[in-house]
């Protein structure tokens, strides 16, 4: 492979049998060329879970001016690849993806079936805002974070027709620019409880370029004092900890406003 564009690579032959996976048609794993060992971290990872062998890399070129468009592109190239291939529902992985357990295809199948018609996402890990249960093991959720979410038809669709930028692309206030900012703004999104991956803690482009900003807002200056991939590893299981305190029924955190249009 050279680095001259991006690309997709098939699952390696050595990876061994596919194992069945009900109602997951593919997966998508996105990890820059320009970072090999993060790629190389990512097949172990997959490999241990199961994943592997129906695995798709992405490798992208790093963006040479804007990390967070990069991240939305390669989210939009993978959707676009899965709809050209006739793909109807695919779970997406960046490459700093850790499950802490390994995904059951069987209750992942049994999950799915219950999710109501047009669903978009199902994150298998998230930063929920907010929760509320649809049964014991699935929530409504409106999250951020984009490292290990199924994919439905709607939401393909949608990427694959929301460049980055988009004007009617609504973002949530304080969650930056990026594709999960605008995740967590979307209806139809669910997760599974207890979540099944996390961030890892390995440096990432992104916050490096926010780091290497002169600019004096608060939060870049944050990014240069604290460690924050490892907040944000360490931070989802107790933000979705939270979600669910508030979404108990009767609960005194129980706070979920409706919003018009959300399902």
């Amino acid at each position: 492979m050279t680095a001259s564009a991006a690309c997709f690579e098939p699952p390696p032959a050595s990876a061994g049998p596919p194992r069945a996976w009900p109602g997951i048609d593919a997966v998508y794993c996105i990890s820059l060329q320009s970072r090999p060992e993060r790629a190389a971290a990512a097949r172990v990872e997959l490999a241990r879970v199961g994943l592997l062998p129906i695995t798709t890399f992405y490798r992208p070129l790093r963006h040479p001016r804007r990390p967070v468009q990069g991240i939305w592109e390669s989210h939009q190239a993978v959707a676009r690849h899965a709809l050209g291939r006739g793909l109807r529902r695919v779970l997406i992985l960046e490459d700093d993806v850790s499950f802490r357990r390994a995904p059951d295809p069987g209750r992942l199948a049994r999950q799915l079936v219950r999710l109501p018609p047009g669903w978009r996402i199902l994150f298998l890990g998230h930063w929920p805002f907010r929760a509320r249960f649809l049964t014991r093991d699935l929530l409504r959720v409106e999250s951020a974070c984009a490292h290990a979410y199924i994919a439905n038809e709607p939401l393909l669709q949608w990427l694959d027709a929301t460049p980055f930028g988009t004007p009617g692309a609504e973002l949530r206030k304080g969650a930056g620019k990026g594709i999960d900012s605008a995740y967590s703004m979307l209806p139809g999104c669910y997760a599974v409880f207890p979540m099944l991956a996390v961030q890892g803690d390995s440096p990432s482009d992104h916050f490096a370029h926010l780091r290497a900003k002169d600019g004096g807002k608060l939060h870049h200056r944050l990014m240069r004092l604290l460690p924050v991939e490892r907040f944000y590893g360490a931070g989802m299981r107790g933000a979705e900890a939270l979600a669910v305190l508030r979404a108990l029924p009767g609960g005194l955190l129980n706070c979920w406003p409706r919003r018009r249009g959300r399902n």
